[in-house]
């Protein structure tokens, strides 16, 4: 799953780049709902942190490894964990290839009131939310 994750961002963002290119849009989409808006983001999660790649590497390395160390551990069974943990784990490392390699990512979604993300981003959000509704449900008391 990680890997499917690494290879939709980087094909979504190659496309998009090649076709319509940084500063292109915003452009409706779905009405009202989502809007095509491409531009290059040198910084985390809504902008945060600009310029800051080598330490945004590092967090992400430190991320991965503390994700695959704790992998192992997971119940067979843990689906929200292990699903959650393999988006998030494709996510930061396609952020971080971008980075490295280009010393941004390229954010094309855009949907109202949101900054403009991408699929990385996308994986590593749903992945945290399988995390925490895991967590949550198995926490819950036995009736």
């Amino acid at each position: 799953m990680a890997a499917l994750v690494i290879a939709v961002d980087r094909g979504t963002e190659v496309y998009v780049d090649r076709r319509f290119g940084v500063g292109y849009g915003p452009r409706q989409v779905v009405d009202h709902l989502l809007f095509l808006t491409v531009i290059r983001n040198r910084g985390a999660a809504f902008g945060l942190f600009q310029n800051f790649t080598v330490g945004l590497l590092l967090i992400s390395a430190v991320v991965v490894v503390g994700i695959l160390v704790y992998y192992a551990r997971v119940p067979s069974g843990d689906w929200p964990a292990l699903i959650g943990f393999a988006l998030v784990v494709g996510g930061a490392i396609a952020n971080a290839y971008d980075r490295g390699v280009q010393g941004s990512v390229i954010d094309f979604i855009q949907i109202p009131h949101w900054p403009v993300f991408n699929v990385a981003d996308s994986a590593i959000t749903v992945g945290v939310a399988l995390l925490l509704v895991g967590a949550f449900w198995r926490r819950r008391p036995a009736p």
